[in-house]
């Protein structure tokens, strides 16, 4: 029976955090010319919509959607030995533009297999590392993009009413929830303390230390109680370049969480 690891169909603080130290090989990635530069690198894998105040969890299921795409310079194409993990999606470069046989991509952007993957797979895609997806937000994705749970983190909720009162625009909400990460003592680590029960409040004002879900969760939900629709995405970022084979190997300690938010004129924007 195949051993398997990796990113769950769930995030909660720590979740990714305990993939950090492991060495465990997710998958290779082979470019049939140079690889994307690091920056470049995003894996996508399970998106996540819906928060209970602990957990953030996919939700409804995300069906397969025809999606409109604009992309900048050349595509880069690539074939992934994907070792088991259980599960049925497949980790792309985004923006993928073709897909293996018998996948299919949801409405946002995920790539999901018929099967679970429960031996090591080999399949071939092709991506544009540069895109901008210009479709239209619909009423179902803009009111899961603003789901909170009642109840949970009045603090940050406080906050984001007051950047909104002072915003002309979605984008300058961003940038205000930029600045506070990049201007006030927050920590990286992959040993935060303990959390309380209103988390976001917690990790915002209280202990400022976390791994890459504590801030994707807190940002995403600043941004939807400042009415900004937003999600979560988890992956891996980056990959080990192998001068032997030449192809990367991204580790179970690339594993990483991003948000998305939505703007108009622009769409989803990483």
């Amino acid at each position: 029976m195949n051993a398997v690891t990796g990113l769950s169909d769930s995030m909660s603080p720590g979740s990714i955090g305990r993939l950090g130290l492991s060495n465990a090989v997710a998958f290779r990635a082979e470019f049939d010319g140079e690889a994307p530069a690091p920056p470049l690198r995003y894996w996508r894998g399970p998106v996540f919509w819906h928060f209970d105040g602990k957990i953030w969890t996919a939700g409804a299921e995300r069906p397969p959607a025809p999606i409109s795409v604009t992309t900048q310079g050349e595509p880069v194409s690539y074939t992934i030995t994907l070792e088991p993990h259980d599960q049925r999606w497949l980790f792309a470069l985004d923006f993928p533009v073709s897909l293996p046989p018998s996948a299919g991509m949801t409405e946002d952007f995920q790539v999901l297999a018929a099967a679970p993957a429960r031996s090591r797979l080999r399949y071939q895609l092709t991506s544009h590392p540069r895109y901008h997806v210009g479709m239209e937000l619909g009423r179902r994705q803009r009111r899961a993009g603003l789901q909170l749970p009642e109840g949970y983190n009045p603090q940050a909720r406080q906050l984001a009413a007051t950047w909104k009162s002072r915003a002309n625009f979605d984008r300058e909400v961003v940038d205000m929830a930029l600045a506070l990460f990049a201007n006030q003592p927050f920590v990286y680590t992959l040993s935060p303390p303990p959390l309380g029960a209103h988390g976001v409040d917690s990790f915002l004002f209280e202990t400022r230390s976390g791994f890459c879900e504590h801030y994707a969760g807190s940002f995403v939900f600043l941004m939807r109680a400042a009415g900004i629709p937003a999600r979560v995405v988890t992956g891996y970022q980056g990959g080990e370049h192998n001068p032997m084979g030449n192809y990367l190997i991204v580790r179970q300690a690339d594993a990483h969480a991003w948000a998305e938010v939505w703007l108009p004129g622009q769409g989803w924007v990483r």
